[in-house]
């Protein structure tokens, strides 16, 4: 077996309680096609929060601090450099959202604040779906 390049990434799970009732925010990644949650690579120095904070501020727009640690995921998948595998790893924080206007960098052309079951519906990642159900639901 090949050996597989680690990856660390964090991200969030961005949400918003209000008069409106509980709603998830869900990122459309233009080039990809896929409906997912902010999330990227630590850079050096940083912390898993601190990577998830500025992943969601640099995705959505939002300077939201990193909350309750909800878990982590690991997937495979094949390096785009043609050189094996990746093993990457994602943490995810509940982030509360509060009244913040989204403004998406260009990698992302829609977002939406969905109600818990239809954001996790709509994510095309099912480990992405459980880190939502975590951060809406007490586990």
């Amino acid at each position: 077996m090949m050996d597989a390049e680690q990856l660390l990434s964090a991200g969030g799970v961005v949400v918003r309680r209000d008069r409106h009732g509980t709603r998830v925010l869900v990122l459309h990644h233009a080039k990809m096609d896929e409906w997912r949650l902010p999330k990227g690579k630590l850079k050096a120095g940083e912390s898993l929060a601190q990577t998830a904070e500025r992943e969601v501020r640099e995705e959505t727009g939002l300077d939201l601090p990193a909350g309750r640690y909800l878990g982590v995921t690991h997937y495979f998948y094949l390096n785009p450099r043609g050189t094996g595998v990746i093993s990457k790893f994602v943490h995810f924080f509940e982030m509360d959202a509060g009244e913040g206007q989204v403004e998406l960098e260009p990698t992302f052309d829609d977002a939406k604040w969905l109600p818990p079951k239809e954001a996790a519906e709509r994510l095309d990642w099912e480990n992405e779906r459980e880190m939502v159900l975590r951060a809406t639901q007490w586990w």
